[in-house]
């Protein structure tokens, strides 16, 4: 047997210990020190988290949450933490104070009320339930680009303390999690001003320090001697170069798809001709996280591209091409139609496709021809949730 659990291997996994974190955690804690016995003295906190993909932003500022929140609880007190990725979740002003709403207050209806009424409601709903609340905005930067809505979501939440001065704000911190700061050119001179310009930053892992994250992840995952410590080395080389440049979730899909080699190939443990097989067939940009949160269309869109790839053996596609695949897609999948040009320009956005023109659309990766199957299984498994939830709903 191969692996012990391999769902450890899952970038969604939130593990005990965040090795090489401690630091950040500690700077998100001095922003956010208060006195327990003076909470509402406190003004609103506001925290940017910024650094590139897979550097570990998110698990450190949910594992803080939840250590703020045992602190919270120690003291006889409630903290709620409201966590939404604004890539998977967002879309307009409304959408997204909806998801806050249901996350701190589950019970309260939102319909018939505009998107400002839910915040007000919202604050008036912890300070009459002695509840407090840190709200987390992940993937700031790409709602940004994509929404003209998305700076006046910023001016809102940075502005809580405001909507009424003469009580105080239990919201006690807004944390915007981004991959960079380019967005700043985006916002107006008083969106910027409220943010604040001091972000808290990730700098990538070292080898080392990758080293010891999947140390710790392969004792969990895999059984005794299956890993040596030839392949963390090598994935951690691997993992710190670029174009990958320090992003775990890589090292972690190169472990997994390594291991099932071996376990497919009755090898009894992971050899570094897996690992070096499982690295010249992956595209860097493209995880099993990235794979997972693409909505059904876009992953049938994704399909269409690499057909058609396939079928002219070229970098690049046109348009035109992609959509004959697209047509033959949508009966395959039994849908009337499949407009795809929606679709593909968000995978452009999230780096998954390239268009440099309507007659040149491609991949970076080097090798697609894996990358289908595991498409298929995404659209089986979210025709299977969807189901799941239809049967529920009943």
């Amino acid at each position: 047997m191969i692996f012990r659990d391999r769902s450890k291997l899952s970038p969604r996994y939130m593990p005990a210990e965040l090795p090489h974190r401690e630091k950040q955690i500690h700077q998100i804690r001095s922003v956010l020190r208060i006195s327990y016995d003076k909470l509402d003295e406190f003004p609103l906190a506001v925290l940017q988290i910024i650094g590139p993909a897979g550097i570990g932003k998110t698990s450190t500022v949910l594992k803080f949450s939840k250590m703020f929140e045992d602190e919270f609880r120690n003291n006889r007190l409630r903290l709620a933490t409201a966590y939404v990725n604004l890539k998977l979740q967002g879309g307009n002003k409304y959408t997204i104070y909806r998801l806050l709403l249901e996350r701190i207050a589950p019970e309260l209806p939102a319909q018939g009320m505009s998107a400002e009424e839910m915040l007000r409601y919202l604050l008036r709903y912890l300070r009459e339930n002695k509840i407090y609340a840190i709200i987390i905005l992940d993937e700031i930067d790409y709602l940004i680009k994509i929404s003209k809505e998305s700076s006046g979501i910023i001016y809102d939440l940075t502005r809580l303390n405001e909507f009424d001065p003469e009580k105080p704000c239990n919201v006690k911190g807004v944390i915007f999690i981004a991959r960079s700061t380019d967005f700043y050119s985006r916002l107006d001179h008083a969106e910027l001003s409220t943010l604040g310009r001091v972000p808290i930053e990730f700098k990538p892992y070292s080898v080392s320090q990758v080293s010891d994250i999947l140390i710790s992840r392969c004792l969990e995952a895999f059984n005794a001697n299956v890993i040596g410590t030839d392949i963390i080395d090598e994935v951690s080389k691997f993992t710190t170069s670029g174009p990958i440049n320090g992003d775990i979730r890589y090292s972690l899909d190169l472990l997994l798809f390594a291991g099932n080699i071996a376990e497919s190939t009755g090898t009894g443990r992971v050899l570094l001709d897996h690992i070096r097989k499982v690295h010249g067939q992956m595209h860097p940009s493209v995880t099993t996280q990235d794979l997972e949160e693409l909505p059904k269309n876009q992953i049938l869109a994704l399909i269409a591209v690499i057909r058609a790839l396939r079928s002219k053996k070229k970098q690049y596609v046109s348009l035109k091409e992609i959509r004959l695949h697209a047509l033959e897609i949508a009966e395959e999948f039994g849908l009337k139609k499949l407009d795809i040009e929606d679709y593909l320009d968000d995978l452009n956005t999230k780096n998954i496709i390239e268009i440099r023109s309507l007659r040149e659309i491609g991949m970076h990766s080097r090798s697609i021809n894996d990358l289908e199957p595991i498409l298929q299984r995404h659209v089986a498994l979210k025709g299977a949730q969807k189901s799941r939830i239809g049967e529920n709903n009943n």
